[in-house]
C-alpha cells in the first residue's frame, strides 16, 4: 500500500470537509423550510425581539434574578403580568418592567377610568367611557382601535382575539369582535338590550353577552351566547327581576352567569343549567372567575366585618368554604390552591385539605398575580414574588 504524500492527505481532508459543510448547509435550509411551513405564524418580528430581550453578552453567569420590581407610586395603579414582566397601568399611561428592574417601555396617555386586560399575546388598555382601545406587546403599542361610541366592556383570549361592547346610533349595544391583527371580523347590533359584560371563549369561536332591559318597571337580566358563524344567538336565557353581575367561560364546554339572585352553570348546547345556587338571602360582597371556578365572598352575619368565601366548581357545587375576620382584598386560584389577600396577609389554601401557607405582607397590597405558578403580590409602588422562605404555616380559616 502506497503511503500518500502530504499534499494528497490534505487534499483528501479538504474534500471531506467540503462535503460536510455542504451537508450542514442543506440541513439548515431544510430546517428553515420546515420552520416556516409548520410554524410560520409564530415566526414574527415581535417574537424575535422578545427573545432578544433575554440576550445579554455582558451578563455574568452567576447573576440571580431579582424577586422585586419597583415603580413610581400613582393613585389607582393597576397591575398585570405579561410574559413574566410586570405591567403597571394608571391614569397617566402604561409601563412594563422586567424583574431585572429595567423598564422595558412606557407609553404616556391620559385615562379617567383605566381598564387593562392581559393575555399571553397582548396587553389591552381602554378607558371606560372612551372609544379608544390600545394594544401593546413587550416593546410598543402595535395597534389602536377606535369605535364611534365609548367602549364599556372588553374581553380577550390567548389567541389574540378580542371583543368590545359599545353602541351606535339607533342601537343600545353593538358588539365588535377582532382577530389577532386588530381587524374586525364580526359585528352584532342589538336594539333592545344594554350589554354589561362580555366573555370571549378560549378558542375565540363564540362569546357570551350579559345585559339587561327594563320591562314594566322591572329589570330583566339576559344572557346570550353567540357563535361567530351565526347572526342570531345560539343560546338565550332571561332572569326577571335580577341584576346582571358577571359571566365567563369555566372551560371550553361550560360557562356560568352570576346575578344578584343566583349563580347558574351551563353546558354548551344545553338550555337548562347543570347546577345553580340561590343568592336571594345572601349578602354578596364580591366575585371572581379564576382557574375554572367561581369565587364568591359574602358578609359574615356572625362576625362583625367578617367575610365568608365560597369556591364553586363547574356544577355550581361548593368545593370549599372559609371565613376571614376582615375584608378580602383579592382572591384567585393557583392550580388547585385558593389564594386570598386580606389586610397584612396572604393565605394559600389547598382545596384538597392540609395546612394553609401564610405570608405576612404590607397593608398597601392591592392584587394577587400568577407568574406561571408563582404567586406575585402587587402593591402600590412595587411587586414581588412570594417565595416559600417568607411563609409560615397557619390554621384553616
Amino acid at each position: 500500500m502506497q503511503t500518500p504524500t502530504v499534499e494528497q492527505y490534505y487534499r483528501d481532508r479538504a474534500k471531506r470537509l467540503s462535503r460536510v459543510r455542504y451537508l450542514c448547509l442543506l440541513l439548515c435550509a431544510a430546517f428553515l423550510l420546515y420552520g416556516f411551513a409548520a410554524h410560520g405564524e409564530e415566526l414574527t418580528a415581535e417574537n424575535f425581539r422578545y427573545m432578544l430581550k433575554f440576550l445579554d453578552i455582558t451578563e455574568e453567569d452567576d447573576e440571580v434574578e431579582a424577586n422585586t420590581v419597583r415603580f413610581d407610586y400613582a393613585a389607582g395603579n393597576l397591575g398585570g403580568l405579561f410574559r413574566g414582566d410586570v405591567a403597571v397601568l394608571n391614569t397617566d399611561g402604561l409601563a412594563l418592567y422586567g424583574w431585572d428592574a429595567e423598564q422595558l417601555f412606557s407609553a404616556s396617555f391620559r385615562l379617567e377610568s383605566p381598564r387593562m386586560t392581559v393575555t399571553s399575546q397582548s396587553i389591552f388598555v381602554y378607558d371606560l367611557g372612551n372609544p379608544d382601545v390600545r394594544l401593546f406587546n413587550s416593546y410598543e403599542e402595535y395597534a389602536h382601535v377606535t369605535t364611534e361610541y365609548p367602549v364599556y366592556a372588553l374581553s380577550a383570549n390567548d389567541s389574540g382575539c378580542f371583543a368590545v361592547a359599545t353602541s351606535e346610533k339607533n342601537y343600545r349595544s353593538v358588539i365588535y369582535v377582532y382577530d389577532s391583527y386588530a381587524q374586525r371580523i364580526y359585528t352584532r347590533r342589538l336594539s333592545d338590550l344594554y350589554v354589561d359584560q362580555l366573555a370571549l371563549s378560549p378558542d375565540g369561536k363564540s362569546f357570551l353577552a350579559l345585559g339587561h332591559f327594563a320591562q314594566g318597571g322591572d329589570l330583566v337580566a339576559v344572557l346570550q351566547r353567540y357563535s361567530l358563524t351565526d347572526e342570531e344567538p345560539v343560546f338565550t336565557a332571561s332572569y326577571a327581576g335580577e341584576l346582571p353581575l358577571r359571566t365567563d367561560y369555566l372551560s371550553d364546554g361550560r360557562f356560568a352567569v352570576l346575578t344578584d339572585g343566583a349563580l347558574r352553570c351551563y353546558d354548551v348546547g344545553a338550555e337548562d343549567p347543570v347546577g345553580s345556587v340561590s343568592l336571594e338571602d345572601a349578602s354578596l360582597r364580591g366575585c371572581d372567575f379564576s382557574g375554572g371556578r367561581v369565587l364568591l365572598t359574602f358578609y359574615d352575619a356572625g362576625l362583625s366585618g367578617g367575610t365568608v368565601l365560597r369556591v364553586y366548581g363547574e356544577d355550581a357545587d361548593v368545593q370549599g368554604e372559609y371565613r376571614f375576620e376582615g375584608a378580602v382584598t383579592d382572591k384567585r386560584m393557583l392550580g388547585d390552591a385558593l389564594c386570598v389577600l386580606t389586610v397584612g396577609e396572604v393565605t394559600v389554601l389547598p382545596l384538597s385539605g392540609g395546612e394553609p401557607t401564610v405570608y405576612t405582607v404590607g397593608e398597601d397590597a392591592l392584587q394577587l398575580l400568577d407568574d406561571s405558578g408563582t404567586l406575585v403580590l402587587f402593591e402600590k409602588s412595587d411587586a414581588y414574588r412570594l417565595i416559600d422562605e417568607t411563609a409560615s404555616k397557619g390554621e384553616t380559616p
